[in-house]
């Protein structure tokens, strides 16, 4: 067979197929593009000494991308294969060989490299250049120029080499399915192949689909920590995960077959075929429904942590660093003379220097400890590594971060509080443990008073805790005791008391930093500045936002693309259908009706059982973003709903985009 011939039917392959081959090479040009943006900020030098974070951020992007990539793309390949077995086996059957056909998708892989590389390179350094300016007008940094976000030849290199990689995986693949199959197996249909499975098959699925999501929704909605929650959230996504599977592979069978056996319900001729239809759509498409569903889970979650935070980034901030210079002494200024005299001679020389308000010293103790017990009383013990799965009533472990205080270093500085010899106050945002009532410490029980704010700086640890105690000695005692002793420690703190110092300045505050820097070093102390540590503040959160931002896109494209295809999909698998009615005699208008409420439930399903998931999902979540110092219930779940609903929103639109090519297949034929 000529060349010219070959050219003429891979032409006319791509305007017969071009409904197939057009989305798949544009996702495939929008997810490279991406992955060259990313790559690119890993090499950008303005990046690198402007925004250092940003560059692990990219990373950790690009592990995400590449991975959802391949598999969003090989899935693709492998819809597009199945769409052409019909195609190929013909052509063999007219007398073609398996080394034209392979010669046929190497060309058009070929052609589809080339697309993809043009539009891949080009509008991934267009659209870098947009994000490059829209990122530093995020984080208020000076605004660069355009020039300092060069054309990048190494990222271009690395994706084109990524993208080659992932045409030849594909060809190797292509290549494996027409060659080890004749023309009569490539025509049998992907619906021969599924097996009716026994109903006592079905019945151990659905049980153990339970017991899995039965598992997770526990893991999911059991009161925990940030740190606790990250420990056991891998255990609940993988326990739900299979749960889903399983749950989509035999319940819904179960349940239309249940249905089946109401005579007065299913034997109308609306309910017959629509229930008829449904079970064979569900049974042939519950592997990819599941994905779906999956993958609309993740895409909320995701989003939803995203805009948290995003959201009260600031609020954050300030709630974290409450004075513009904070500065710390190794040692307790109440026992050391030399740490009073530095402080005396501080304040002196920074009062001449600026206008400052008043100086807030006290001494303040670090620890890692772990509170045991049930929700309401518990002990302060040594930290443990624990995973929180096995976390039950009055054994419950929790580590915890906590910051010591004396009441009366704590009265000067603060709204006054009054303790009795058997209480203790305490400040945290970590809802959990605002449920104590009592702390058990060196085996006398304390009660327990709740402050809603204070005044010093509150470092936003996971899990942290702000005790204030009656003594001093107690505070020295609890330093002493639950200070790092390993390296095994899962939260390490400093091995002594300090003495901070902390104050604002009246005016002028941007222009004194160096001023009042340059005194503590005189002075043996080294002052962190608000207005520098909100710069990190932001780098660091934007990166977070950003990482969030990618998959979040990454997932959507890849729930519309598996849309997409499969409304591809059921619009082939329907067109025999309606036939079928149609000679049975049945009206043009009930068929219609029937086959778009299947359709309709078939895309359904997975949003439903998604938003179920986010739900389920909703505590550990929010107790992960702990972590971040993300602790407002409302914010979070105004966030949440907010993601949910505009979720639905995008998601029928992605139905009634995709769903034209359904219909259009549909009226074509007939």
């Amino acid at each position: 067979m000529t060349f010219k011939i070959l050219w003429k039917m891979i032409k006319q392959n791509f305007v017969n197929q071009r409904h197939i081959i057009v989305p798949f090479i544009s996702v495939i040009s929008i997810l490279f593009g991406i992955e060259y943006i990313l790559l690119s900020l890993t090499t950008n030098i303005y990046f690198n000494e402007h925004h250092p974070e940003l560059k692990i951020s990219a990373i950790i992007g690009i592990v995400f991308m590449t991975m959802l990539l391949f598999i969003f793309l090989i899935y693709a390949n492998h819809f597009v294969m199945n769409h052409r077995k019909k195609e190929f086996a013909l052509n063999m059957a007219l007398g073609m060989e398996k080394k034209h056909l392979r010669l046929i998708i190497l060309i058009e892989l070929f052609i589809q490299f080339i697309i993809s590389a043009i539009l891949s390179i080009v509008g991934g350094y267009l659209f870098g250049e947009l994000f490059f300016m829209l990122f530093n007008k995020i984080v208020n940094t000076h605004q660069p120029q355009l020039s300092d976000y060069p054309f990048d030849v190494l990222s271009m290199k690395i994706t084109l080499t990524m993208l080659l990689s992932l045409m030849i995986i594909l060809f190797v693949i292509n290549n494996f399915k027409i060659s080890f199959k004749n023309s009569l197996q490539l025509l049998i249909k992907n619906k021969s192949k599924t097996h009716e499975k026994s109903r006592v098959r079905l019945i151990i699925f659905l049980i153990l689909g339970l017991i899995f999501i039965g598992i997770g929704y526990y893991l999911a909605i059991k009161p925990n920590t940030a740190i606790g929650s990250l420990g056991i959230i891998f255990f609940a996504i993988l326990s739900t995960l299979i749960g889903t599977y399983l749950l989509f592979v035999s319940l819904g069978s179960i349940v239309l077959e249940m249905l089946q056996k109401l005579d007065h319900y299913y034997y109308k001729p609306n309910h017959f075929f629509f229930i008829a239809g449904l079970k064979s759509r569900v049974k042939s498409s519950a592997i990819g429904l599941a994905t779906i569903s999956f993958m609309c889970t993740f895409l909320i979650v995701t989003l939803s942590m995203t805009v948290s935070t995003y959201r009260n980034m600031d609020h954050r901030f300030e709630f974290a660093f409450k004075n513009d210079y904070a500065g710390y002494y190794i040692g307790d200024f109440h026992k050391d003379s030399k740490i009073q005299r530095k402080i005396e001679n501080l304040k002196k020389d920074i009062r001449q220097e600026v206008p400052t308000g008043q100086f807030k010293i006290y001494a303040r103790g670090m620890v890692g400890a772990e509170l045991q017990g049930g929700l309401k009383h518990k002990k302060l013990k040594r930290q443990t590594v624990s995973s929180g799965l096995f976390n039950f009533g009055n054994k419950q472990k929790f580590n915890s971060f906590i910051s010591i205080y004396n009441k009366s270093d704590y009265n000067k500085n603060n709204k006054k509080i009054k303790l009795d010899d058997d209480e203790i106050a305490i400040s945290t945002s970590v809802s959990l443990f605002k449920k104590m009532k009592t702390l058990n410490i060196f085996g006398k029980t304390y009660r327990v008073k709740y402050i809603e704010s204070t005044n010093i700086d509150n470092l936003l640890y996971a899990d942290g805790i702000t005790l204030i105690v009656n003594q001093q000695q107690l505070m020295d005692r609890i330093v002493n005791e639950y200070r790092n002793h390993n390296d095994e420690n899962l939260i390490i703190t400093p091995n002594q008391v300090q003495t901070a110092v902390e104050f604002n300045v009246l005016k002028e505050k941007d222009k004194l930093n160096h001023r009042i820097k340059k005194i503590g070093v005189q002075h043996d102390i080294e002052f962190q500045v608000k207005k520098q540590n909100l710069l990190m503040w932001k780098q660091v959160n934007s990166s977070l936002i950003f990482v969030g931002s990618v998959v979040s896109l990454v997932l959507l494209i890849g729930i519309f693309l598996m849309m997409y295809y499969k409304q591809v999909s059921e619009g082939h698998e329907d067109r025999d259908a309606y036939i079928t009615m149609k000679q049975l005699g049945l009206d043009e208008i009930l068929i219609k009706k029937t086959i778009n409420k299947q359709v309709i439930w078939v895309f359904l399903i997975p949003v439903i059982v998604a938003i179920i998931h986010t739900l389920a999902a909703f505590r550990i979540i929010y107790s992960v973003l702990g972590i971040v110092g993300q602790y407002d219930l409302g914010l979070y779940a105004t966030s949440y709903v907010g993601v949910i609903v505009v979720f639905i929103i995008f998601y029928s639109m992605m139905y009634w985009i995709t769903s034209r090519i359904y219909y259009t297949m549909i009226n074509d034929k007939h």
